[in-house]
C-alpha cells in the first residue's frame, strides 16, 4: 500500500495474529501463573493465568483496529499497568461476578486510549486482569467510578 493506511481487513488479520501470540504466551502460564506486586496509586498483588489472557483476547469490539491494538497490549499486562494512569474503581453490578470485590481501571494512551479493567478477587485478595476496553465501553461504565 502506498498511502500507509491499513484496511479493516488488514486490522482483522493483525488482530487474529496478535491473539494467537497471546494464546501461545498463555499456554506457558497453564500450570504456572504469572504473579507480581505493583503499585500504581493502589498496591496490587496481580495474578495472570492462561484463562485471564484468553478472556481478554476473546472480548472483541466491532472495531478491528482496536481489537488488534487490544490484543497487542495484552502481551504485556504488567507493562500496561506500570505505564498507565489509574482512573478509579467501581463496585460490581449486583448479581454479576460474585467472586469479585470490585473493578479497578487503568488507562494508556498510545495513539488512542485503552483501559485495562482489573478485578479484585474476594477470597484471595489478588487482582486479575479482565478486559482491555475502548473509550466507548469505558464511558458506558464510568457513571459509578470512584477515585
Amino acid at each position: 500500500m502506498t498511502d500507509n493506511k491499513r484496511t479493516d481487513e488488514e486490522y482483522f488479520f493483525e488482530s487474529k495474529r496478535f491473539r494467537e501470540e497471546v494464546l501461545t504466551m498463555a499456554d506457558e502460564l497453564k500450570d504456572n501463573p504469572m504473579r507480581f506486586t505493583i503499585t500504581n496509586i493502589i498496591t496490587m498483588d496481580v495474578e495472570i493465568t492462561k484463562s485471564d489472557l484468553k478472556t481478554i483476547v476473546s472480548k472483541n469490539t466491532q472495531d478491528n483496529r482496536f481489537n488488534a491494538f487490544k490484543n497487542k497490549l495484552a502481551q504485556d499486562i504488567r507493562g500496561f499497568i506500570e505505564k498507565s494512569t489509574y482512573e478509579g474503581w467501581r463496585e460490581v453490578i449486583p448479581g454479576k461476578h460474585p467472586e469479585t470485590a470490585y473493578f479497578a481501571y487503568f488507562s494508556r494512551e498510545l495513539g488512542e486510549k485503552a483501559y485495562l479493567c482489573i478485578r479484585k478477587i474476594k477470597n484471595t485478595g489478588l487482582f486479575k486482569p479482565y478486559a482491555i476496553i475502548d473509550q466507548k465501553t469505558f464511558d458506558a461504565e464510568i457513571q459509578n467510578l470512584r477515585k
